[in-house]
Order: C-alpha cells, then structure tokens, then sequence
C-alpha cells in the first residue's frame, strides 16, 4: 500500500545517539573539533556539569543521501544524566532538562502569575483613599447603570445633570470593569454590610458605610493592580533580554524591581501609577522591534500602550511623546536600506500614532460625559493646576532625589545601581539610554510643575513610579556583574539595595497608608508639601512606629489568620502558587545561562494590551451621559435601591440610595431603607444613626420611629414592665 509520508531527510538526530561522559569537556570538545567535527552552540554549563552537542559535517558526502549538511551524532558530557525522549525540536536545541511546566509557561508568564499573586496576598483587601473609591465607583456606575455618576464624596466634582463624577481619568475605571463585575456578583451571593476578612469591615460616612470596605466588588478591583504589578515584571524581564545576552541577568533585574521598588506597594493599592508606568514600559519593549517584519504590529500594539496609559494618567504625555519619538528612529534604523523604505515609514507612523490619538478623543468624550464640555477635566482647585515655577520645580526635583519623604532613591534604592553604571548602558544602548533617561526626566517636570506634587496621601513617590520603570533597565550592567560576580563585590552591592529595598516597601504594605496622613495633619505640616523634607514625617518613619505598636496594620491576610473564613482558604492557594512559581524560577537560575523558553514570545505583551483595551472600548460603548433631569434619576435611584433591596442584594441597594442621598440629602426613605439593611445585618448603632437622620427631616416618620422604639425594646431594655 502507498503511503502519503514520504522520507524526511532534514536535520536531525542520528538514530543511534551516544553520550560520552568525561572529565575534561573543553579537551574533549577540541580533540572532536579537530577531528572534523563542529561544536553545535556553546558549550552549556550548569550547577550539574556542561554538556556540549556536537555534529558531522561529512556524514553527506559518505551517506550518499541528499541529507543537510550537518547531524547531530553525540552529546559529550560531563555528567551522568541523558536526554531521554527528546523531539526534534529540543534535540536540535539540546537544552538543559526543567520540569515540563517550565518548558511549556516562558518565564515571563511565570514571574507575572507568581508576583500577581504575591501582591494579592499582601495587599489590604480594601481602600484606604478617596481616589480608589472614586475609580471603583465608576467602574460599579458603568455596570450597573451604564453613567458614570458616583455617591458625592471629597475630590469628586459637580457636574452633568447635578450629578457627582470622578476627578481621574477613564483609564483604571474601564480596565477593570471585568474584575469589578465578578465582585458585584460575589457580592450579590456572598457579600453583605458586614463584610467578611478579604474586604474587611465596612469603613465609610453614614449615606454609603461600605465605600473603602466591606464588599467584595473592592478586593476584587484590587486584583488589576497586582496583576499591573506582576506585568511590570515581566515586561521589565522582556526589555533585560532585548538588551542584555545575559537572561539571568534581566531576570534578576526584574525581580529586583517587583520586590525593592515602588512597584511593590503600588501594586496592593488601586492607584492609576500602576497600570501607567506598565503601559509606557510596554510600548518601549514594542518599539524595540528588531526585524523590518515585525513593525507594523510593534507599531498597533505599541501605539495601543500608550493610549492606554494616557487614558490612566494624562500626565504621561510628555513620557509618551519620548517613546513614541524612539518607536520612531528603531523603525528607521530598520528600514532606511529598503527600496520601500517611506511608504513602510508612513504606514508606520500612520498606525502607532492611531493609540495616542483615540486616547485623546477618549479623554475628550469622558470630560463631556462627566460635565458637558470636551475640555473640562474637573481639576478646577488652585492646588491642582500646573504651573510653570521654577522654585517650584527645583524644590519639587530635590524633594523626589534627596528628601526623606519622597526621594526615589529611598523607596526605590536599586535605582543607586543606574547612577553607578549608568556611562556603561549609555556605551553599550545609547539610544535605548538616551530614550528612557529623556522619559523619566519628562515625567519628573510634569509633575513638578503640579502644586501638589507631593502626592499628598502616599507611601513615598507614587508620581514617580512612572519614572523608576523606566529606569530599572538601564541597572542592567550592575547585575551582569554580580552574576559573573565580577568583580565580587558587585554581587554584595546589588544584593545590599535590593534588600534594603525590599525592607522598605514591605513596612509600606504592612500598614494603613491613611493614619500616615492624620499624623501629617495633627502636625500642620501638609500645606505646601512641607512634610517631604520632615524627617520625622517620613512614611518610613510613621509606618515603622505603627508596626512596632501592632497599629493600624493594613493586609487582609492578618484578618484571615486571626478569624478564619473562605478567605484563609485564598490565602493558602495564593501562598502555594507564589511557592511554586518561585521554585521554578529559582530552577531557572540553576540551568545553563541559555533561556529555557521563547524570550521572543509576543504572545504575552499583545495579551496585556488586549486585556486593558477590549475592557475600555466595551466602557466606551455602553456609557452614556445622564440626560435625565435630577428629580427623575433620584426617583428612578430609589425605585432601583427598593428593588435591589427586595431581592436581597443590599450591597447594590446600598449604591443605588447612596446616589439619591448624593441628589437630594433630605430624602428620608433612602434614610430609613439604609438603616433597615443595617439593623438586617445586625449592625445597631448604625442603623439607629440613620433612623435619626431619616426623623431628623420628618420628626414624625413613623417607620423610623417605630423601628427605633423596637431596636431599644430588644436590644437596651427600654418600655419594658419592671420584673417581680
């Protein structure tokens, strides 16, 4: 019988391969050489020996067969252990032997997952801000109601149909609207005004108790920032590789950054910094292409980043506008030999700037949703206008280089190795140098010229992570040293910074932000930003005094040991994937210096930027403005709560009357239904507060009244007979 698989003469394994243990691989691998044989690769070394492949230049001519010139014959090793059952593939590639998880998940993905989960772990479970109340509010507002209004609270502003709206961009909001989802419907199940150990206990003003607490829709909207986080990683490992021939050195860099700089606190908050500093490092990996085949897809996805972090932070422009100027002259660098050179720019150009532009627009048709007007951004207080001052401006720089509150070298000290070896990257990449220094210089004078541009409530420089992402990679030499440990003291250096590193941000996440804060204003030391060059005022210092008195401490994971629940069962399974993750990662340091999978993959990056931008465009499809006038929203509100209430999801019911109590303050019946849910839940004292507000606009409200008289029956003792 005929078969359809004809003989396959193409390179290949021998059928019979030997292995031949020595003592001296690099005599072996010379008396082979001289024999006429050609080593394959270099020899790969490891903890467990070396090993080289070696080939037959000859075996064409005697075989007989139209074979390619080389076959691989043999393996001459200095250890014992035999590459069994090997395909094609990995024969060829002859790498060291890993576990088949690691083979098959590139290490990028496994520093994403592992640190993801990490920052999980430690991060509080709930807010400790206005501004992540504000952006959660929109996500929430989005989904259940297609506006983007939110309960009034500080910092949001007046605006459409004398509704409340965020001051931020649209950016973080939209992102995780899928993450915001599944809280709601966790909420709907699981959720009440009680709250559990993964979100805490509800925290927040009287018309809307769970606003930095209590619901699971707030852990949830947590989860974007350290999956940012970990992507930082990762995408910081990607650039190391791009830049370096060393993997492990970029791997160490990268860790580096996930564990002693901003990065790592950031990332167990929802801060926009986070997911802006991801996207501009990530459009730099992209406009790094190194083929001319590769530039029209560097250019979509690269363009894409940047819209995005303009979507989250406008104040990345400056930094965008450098990348995008890089993105430029790499796509020159590869097509100014081509025939076709100008049409292949023009396409270029034409498709990187299509992100940015429609980040634009975005921006532009959030403002009119929010306020009517394309060019109203809400930042309309005196305290956060720019202003072009330069004693400003230079005190704003010394506060971000020197001072004990912000200084990035303090909350970021790997950053000590860039100025160290700072003329050894600009040797080696000079524009890639060049590029990433102009960035974060660029970002450093937009915020400076802020009036606020201390951050205000914040653990060290978080408008200043954009900055150190983009610095990170230019340390790249100092940890080719200390892997080569070359000298030997380069290794002790870099491992002093990262620890020191580490120690700072772990006493970050250990901590409640905000009592930072309340110790700032009991000072009297907020206004001007006076407090950066305070000593004592430093965010060090304040959380270190709070962790030694047991004060104020922020993880959910201390509620989840202290009073177990489901969420101890999250913590153990997040435990045990960051355990596992970084075993695997630590087996890679074990392997020879070739990369154990496919650094290239693109496959990562254009997932990252498609997980922010599909999320985005589906906010933009389904918001719309609210036309509505404000005594039909607030009826439409409360008919909603009343519903919501009906069928048991209070914490939905609890959003709806807090809009109405943000329209029209004296509504007694959203009162009375919130005080209702909060006597349901066993919460007294609330619910009594309530009561009193919903009489305090009609005295005789007899719900109200009748529910107070009963709450002090059962509960105090109150008009019950004496006893006999």
């Amino acid at each position: 019988m005929q078969g359809s698989i004809s003989r396959d003469y193409r390179r290949q394994w021998t059928p019979v391969h030997l292995d031949f243990a020595v003592e001296d691989i690099d005599a072996a691998v010379k008396r082979a050489v001289d024999a006429g044989g050609k080593l394959e690769g270099e020899i790969q070394r490891s903890a467990k020996g070396a090993m080289a492949n070696m080939v037959d230049r000859s075996l064409r001519q005697r075989s007989g067969f139209d074979l390619q010139p080389e076959v691989i014959i043999c393996s001459i090793t200095t250890s014992r252990v035999r590459l069994k059952g090997e395909s094609r593939l990995n024969a060829i590639n002859a790498r060291p032997r890993l576990s088949s998880f690691f083979r098959q998940w590139p290490p990028q993905v496994l520093l994403l997952l592992t640190f993801a989960c990490f920052y999980y772990a430690i991060n509080p479970g709930n807010f400790f801000s206005i501004d992540e109340a504000m952006e959660q509010e929109t996500a929430q507002a989005l989904i259940l109601r297609h506006t983007i209004d939110i309960p009034v609270m500080v910092d949001a502003r007046f605006g459409r149909g004398k509704n409340w709206y965020t001051v931020k961009g649209p950016g973080l909001p939209m992102v995780s609207i899928p993450f915001v989802y599944l809280g709601i419907k966790l909420d709907d199940v699981f959720g009440s005004l009680n709250g559990g150990q993964l979100a805490g206990p509800p925290v927040g003003p009287e018309q809307q108790p769970l606003r930095w607490g209590g619901r699971l829709a707030i852990s949830s909207a947590l989860i974007v920032n350290a999956i940012a986080g970990g992507a930082i990683v990762a995408v910081l490992f990607m650039v190391g590789t791009q830049l370096s021939p060393k993997p492990r050195a970029a791997m160490l860099m990268a860790i580096a950054a996930g564990f002693g700089t901003l990065v790592m606190s950031e990332a167990t908050h929802f801060y926009q910094h986070e997911l802006d500093a991801l996207m501009v490092i990530l459009a730099f990996w992209f406009f790094s292409a190194k083929s001319p085949r590769e530039l029209m897809s560097s250019s979509i996805f690269g363009g894409a980043s940047l819209g995005v972090a303009i979507l989250a932070r406008p104040d990345a422009v400056p930094a965008a506008v450098i990348i995008w100027l890089y993105g430029v002259a790499v796509a020159w660098k590869l097509v100014r030999d081509l025939p076709d050179r100008w049409p292949r720019m023009t396409r270029r150009t034409l498709l990187a700037v299509v992100g940015p532009i429609c980040a634009v627009a975005g921006t532009m048709y959030f403002n009119y949703l929010r306020f009517g007007s394309v060019l109203q951004f809400g930042y309309t207080e005196d305290r956060a206008r720019f202003v072009l001052d330069l004693v400003q401006i230079a005190k704003a720089i010394a506060g971000y280089l020197v001072s004990p509150g912000l200084s990035v070298f303090l909350f970021a000290p790997p950053l000590i190795l860039a100025v160290a070896v700072g003329r050894k990257a600009y040797r080696r990449w000079p524009l890639e140098t060049t590029t990433l220094v102009l960035a974060a210089i660029a970002h450093l004078l937009m915020i400076a010229s802020n009036k606020t541009w201390s951050g205000d409530l914040s653990y060290g420089p978080r408008y200043m992570l954009e900055s150190i992402v983009l610095l990170m990679p230019l340390t790249l030499p100092a940890f080719e040293m200390a892997v080569d440990r070359a000298p030997s003291r380069a290794a002790f250096a870099v491992a002093a910074v990262v620890f020191i590193g580490f120690v700072v941000q772990l006493i970050g996440v250990s901590v409640d932000v905000g009592s930072n804060e309340v110790k700032r204003i009991a000072a009297g030391i907020v206004a001007s930003n006076k407090w950066v060059f305070v000593p004592s005022a430093s965010p060090v210092v304040y959380d270190l005094q709070d962790l030694f008195a047991r004060r104020h401490l922020s993880p959910w994971a201390i509620r989840a040991l202290a009073i177990p629940d489901m969420a101890l069962l999250l913590l153990i399974i997040l435990i045990a994937i960051v355990l596992f993750g970084g075993w695997l990662i630590f087996q890679y340091f074990r392997t020879a210096e070739g990369e154990p999978a496919n650094l290239d993959s693109r496959a990562l990056p254009i997932t990252i930027v498609a997980a922010a931008v599909v999320p985005i465009l589906i906010g933009f499809a389904i918001a719309r403005p609210i036309t509505e006038a404000p005594g039909v929203h607030g009826y439409e509100m409360l008919q909603a709560g009343l519903a919501e209430q009906r069928a048991g999801k209070v914490v939905s019911a609890e959003e709806d009357y807090a809009i109405v109590l943000s329209l029209f303050p004296t509504n007694k019946f959203a009162w009375f239904d919130l005080g209702l849910m909060e006597q349901q839940a066993g919460r007294i004292n609330e619910a009594i507060l309530l009561y009193q507000d919903a009489m305090r606009e009609d005295p005789n409200f007899s719900p109200a009244k009748d529910n107070m008289e009963y709450i002090m029956r059962t509960h105090f003792g109150f008009g019950q007979p004496p006893r006999r």
